[in-house]
This record gives structure tokens, C-alpha cells and sequence, in this order.
């Protein structure tokens, strides 16, 4: 859906003053194109962003427009993408009449950003945010291709957590009796799928707390173990510092550690970073304000194919793979939900790494399915959904016990 092109036909294209450029996406891809475009002697005219809350305000000092502005604008404006969501945003932008439309995978593929620190991304992010975004734009390649490239795995190894957050996207707060991840069906279910890819990018590791499980370790072992992965990144909320075998496991150069601070529960986010430093150890910081209100187990909404269709499509979580208990899922509320009897269980929504009655053979297939063949799921009939028009709640507000939901 968007054109190719190279750096040197981009640089003779606009040196122009002529040549307008829109960036569609005011967040961290955003941010390195612009940062792109001036290393090259390019000036980036607008940002363009479907969130409402972002319309009229500047980012990296450039003005952000709406999507009713963009659509005045000239046809032949050039419209650079720069979020996930390249193929619909593209196909909507050509229904529309534009005719130039690309994406930023070329443009930072060939820049060097060791030399940047950016406002609004870690330095440690920057590589994973990139291959993150290519693996999105060259989504439908990998669909009609052999190749079954994946760009992340969430691996839930606890549903124990030592916060209890109110609007945790994982459902952890719904858990009543939480336990750690049978390691057993875990490392089965691993095996499997990675006999199954060609690549994996990241291993997503979390829970709730991944350090709730003291062998945690084990897990950061094997996963460390596989040729094919790149990088291993294990989510953190800032209340226990690693140590032991747990510390050791941190030290793998595929590892980072990903603190996130919530301020004053975070009790221990100071002294994490103080082992991180004196151990070597990567880690980045994140600080929340909001979340998105995505974290609700919503009574059955009864919605159209065509709504659900546009709620899988707009949700930014609808293709975070994730692993629990063995079986494959298409997003963590959905692995979760189903885990907590919130929601119909529907075997066309997961893949059962565990059954050997499988074939590797049928098992790819089912995998590549799953990852690129899905319209909607059952989930999506429980949950807000995740895209710019769910309202904002305040990051890590805490519940004292496990809320309450209806089982199926």
C-alpha cells in the first residue's frame, strides 16, 4: 500500500522547498523519523495524529494536525506513516485520493542513532522500537510469504504480582489464588514454537511480577538458550530487587531489564537501578501518568462482525502473541481471560503448544494463522478495546483485593 523508495532518490526529491512532508504518527517512530529526515537536510512540515488529545499541540517542536486537516490538504502530499498501523492508514489515505504515501522503514534503516539521545525514547528502546515497526509494515509480505518471522512473544511466567493494580491490561487483578507458571508445560510449549519460526525478535517476559517466581532464572536460561531470538526483555514494576540466581540470569547480553517507576509504590526502583549499574546489567526506565482503559472485563457487548472487526483492527495489543499455560494466544487479555473462566472458551482463539497429536508441519500452519489470518476474537466481545479513542485512567492506582467478574 505505500511506495518504495531510496535515501538518495529522497534527498533529490526534497530539496524542493516544494515538497511538503507529513509525519501520520506523533509518538517514538515519529520522533526517529524526524530526527531521520534531519540528518539528511530534511525538513518535516507536520505531524498528523488520530489522537484527539494530541490535535493543536506540537511534538518535537513541529505542529500536529488532525486527520479532517490532512484530508484538505493537497493529494500530492507526501505522507511518511510513522505507527503500526501502516496498511490501514495507507489503504484509508489512498481511498481518499493521496498518492504519495510511504512508510519510514527505509528511511531508519539507514540512520545512525548511536550518537542521539531522544526526548520521548530510550536509548535501549531505540533498536527495539525499530525492528518492532519494520515487523509491522512488512506484516503483509510475511503473510503470503513462507517466511514466519515474529516480531515478540509475551511469556506470563506468574500471575502473582506485588502491586495490584486496578487497570492492569493483564487481568491481574482479577486473580483470586495466582500461581507461577508450570515450567514443565512452559519450556514444552517453547520448544515447539521456536522448531516452528525462523526468527523471533523478543521475548516479552512478565506476569504480573516476574521476580514473584524464584525460578525466574530457569526460565531466562532457556529462553536465552534459543539462536533465534535477539533480545529478551523482562517487565519490572520497582518493588523487588533481584537477587541470586534471579540477579545472575540478568547479566545475558540478550537481557534487558524494563523497570517500570509509579512513583512512590515503587519503592525499590532506586535500589534496582543501583544492582542494575554495579552488575552491567541493560535496563531502561519507564514512567507512566495514563493507561488506557483496557484493563475491564466488560459484560458481553454483543457486537457486530463488522464492529468487532474494526475493534481487533484498531487495538494495538490485538497482535501482542502471548503465552499461557502452554497455549498460544493472539493477545494477552484474551490469554488471560480465558485462563480466568471470563470468557467462552473457543479453541480457534489459541493453539495448544502442548499437543503432540500436532505436526510440526500443521502446527506452522495454525501459527501463521493465528498471527496473521485473524479478523477478530472472542475477547473482543469483553474488553474496550486498545486504540486512541479509549479513555485515559491514571497509571498504577491500586485495589486491595481481587475485583469481581462474572465466569462463564
Amino acid at each position: 500500500m505505500t511506495q518504495s523508495y531510496n535515501i538518495t532518490d529522497l534527498k533529490k526529491k526534497f530539496s524542493s522547498k516544494d515538497q511538503k512532508i507529513v509525519l501520520f504518527g506523533a509518538g517514538d517512530i515519529g520522533e526517529l523519523a524526524n530526527y531521520s529526515f534531519n540528518k539528511l537536510g530534511i525538513t518535516v512540515d507536520s505531524f498528523c495524529d488520530n489522537d484527539i488529545e494530541k490535535r493543536g499541540q506540537k511534538y518535537c517542536g513541529i505542529d500536529i494536525m488532525s486527520l479532517d486537516d490532512l484530508l484538505k490538504l493537497e493529494k500530492g502530499t507526501n505522507i511518511f506513516i510513522s505507527n503500526n498501523y501502516s496498511s490501514s492508514i495507507g489503504a484509508n489515505l489512498k481511498s481518499h485520493g493521496f498518492t504519495n504515501i510511504y512508510d519510514c522503514v527505509e528511511l531508519l534503516s539507514k540512520t545512525d542513532f548511536s550518537d542521539q539521545k531522544f526526548k520521548h525514547t530510550h536509548p535501549l528502546k531505540v533498536e527495539r522500537r525499530i525492528e518492532y515497526y519494520k515487523n509491522m509494515c512488512h506484516k503483509d509480505e510475511y503473510t503470503t510469504s513462507g517466511v514466519l518471522n515474529i516480531k515478540s512473544l509475551d511469556v506470563q511466567v506468574t500471575e502473582r504480582c506485588s502491586l495490584k493494580c486496578t487497570n492492569c491490561s493483564n487481568l491481574m487483578q482479577y486473580y483470586e489464588r495466582p500461581v507461577n507458571e508450570d515450567l514443565e508445560k512452559l519450556f514444552l510449549a517453547l520448544d515447539r514454537f521456536i522448531e516452528c519460526i525462523d526468527k523471533i525478535y523478543e521475548f516479552r517476559v512478565l506476569g504480573g511480577d516476574p521476580f514473584m517466581n524464584k525460578e525466574l532464572h530457569k526460565v531466562i536460561e532457556k529462553l536465552a538458550s534459543y539462536q533465534k531470538v535477539e533480545k529478551i526483555i523482562i517487565y519490572t514494576n520497582g518493588k523487588i530487587v533481584p537477587k541470586g540466581p534471579n540477579l545472575t540470569c540478568l547479566k545475558n547480553k540478550k537481557v534487558i531489564l524494563d523497570i517500570t517507576n509509579y512513583g512512590s509504590i515503587s519503592n525499590k526502583h532506586d535500589e534496582i537501578v543501583k544492582v542494575c549499574e554495579e552488575n552491567n546489567i541493560l535496563y531502561s526506565a519507564t514512567y507512566p501518568k495514563f493507561w488506557q482503559d483496557c484493563g475491564k472485563i466488560l459484560p458481553f457487548q454483543n457486537r457486530t462482525e463488522d464492529e468487532k472487526k474494526r475493534k481487533f483492527i484498531d487495538c494495538c495489543n490485538s497482535d501482542i502473541l502471548s503465552l499461557l499455560r502452554g497455549k498460544l494466544y493472539r493477545c494477552p487479555f484474551s490469554a488471560n481471560a480465558e485462563n480466568l473462566n471470563a470468557i467462552p472458551l473457543n479453541k480457534s482463539d489459541h493453539i495448544d503448544l502442548n499437543d503432540l497429536q500436532i505436526s510440526k508441519e500443521d502446527l506452522k500452519i495454525k501459527i501463521k494463522n493465528l498471527v496473521y489470518n485473524k479478523d477478530y476474537i472472542t475477547a473482543c466481545d469483553y474488553c474496550n478495546g486498545r486504540d486512541y479513542t479509549v479513555k485515559k485512567v491514571k497509571a498504577g492506582e491500586q485495589t486491595k483485593k481481587p475485583l469481581e467478574f462474572v465466569r462463564v
